[in-house]
């Protein structure tokens, strides 16, 4: 067994050995999502990355956080970390982020994609209740995209492109009526029929505005743009 599988399986147990992480372990109104970050060109991926609300999670760090392993960012590597240098700890990224369950309002959690190579091509999925994940979207920090995390009842892919060796990602559950605002922005964009696709240029007030490394923990602003497709 190389150094590399040795790693893995590591993080492997550490994830699967968390609180809660299993859906038959989480009371009602707890929740998680799993991150699954691949490069299918260099056979490359870190499937081991959960977020989600717990009841007795702290807004910071607790026991449900768990610490990545020691990585020397050298080498061929991917990951997908939570970096929280302002966690009173003597680590700065985790593989895991809690928060409490905070229902009827928005939650947000960010979070970083790093990669060796500055241009590589990479997929980003999840994997948790699909109910759940309706009011759910990714957002790419970088581009100001906003992508839901389900359509049609299944869980999509985000496939973009490293510009540089690390991307910040906001992944934030909506109020009911952001979600609604989401929706019928999305039906006007279905009736417009555009055949190009252009950038948003935009993200509503306090979404991954956590001084750029996502130290924010305050209640999040409500409310969406008219268009988040940028349409």
């Amino acid at each position: 067994m190389n150094l590399k599988q040795v790693f893995t399986v590591l993080i492997a147990l550490l994830v699967l050995g968390a609180p809660h992480l299993s859906a038959a372990n989480l009371k009602k109104g707890e929740w998680s999502v799993q991150l699954v970050l691949t490069s299918d060109a260099d056979d490359l991926e870190d499937p081991y990355n959960t977020l989600g609300q717990l009841r007795d999670a702290a807004p910071g760090f607790d026991e449900h956080d768990l610490p990545e392993l020691t990585q020397t960012w050298a080498g061929t590597y991917l990951s997908v970390i939570f970096y929280r240098p302002d966690w009173e700890t003597d680590r700065e990224t985790f593989n895991t982020d809690f928060h409490p369950v905070a229902r009827k309002q928005s939650d947000e959690w960010l979070f970083e994609v790093r990669s060796d190579d500055p241009y590589r091509d990479l997929s980003l999925t999840w994997v948790g209740k699909r109910t759940k994940m309706k009011r759910m979207v990714l957002v790419d920090l970088q581009e100001d995209v906003v992508f839901p995390a389900v359509v049609d009842g299944e869980p999509q892919v985000y496939q973009f492109r490293m510009n540089g060796t690390v991307r910040e990602f906001a992944w934030r559950v909506l109020t009911r009526k952001e979600y609604k605002e989401l929706v019928g922005a999305g039906r006007e964009k279905d009736k417009a029929k555009r055949k190009k696709a252009k950038k948003s240029h935009w993200l509503p007030k306090g979404w991954g505005q956590g001084e750029g490394r996502g130290h924010r923990r305050d209640r999040l602003s409500e409310g969406l743009p008219e268009d988040p497709f940028g349409d």
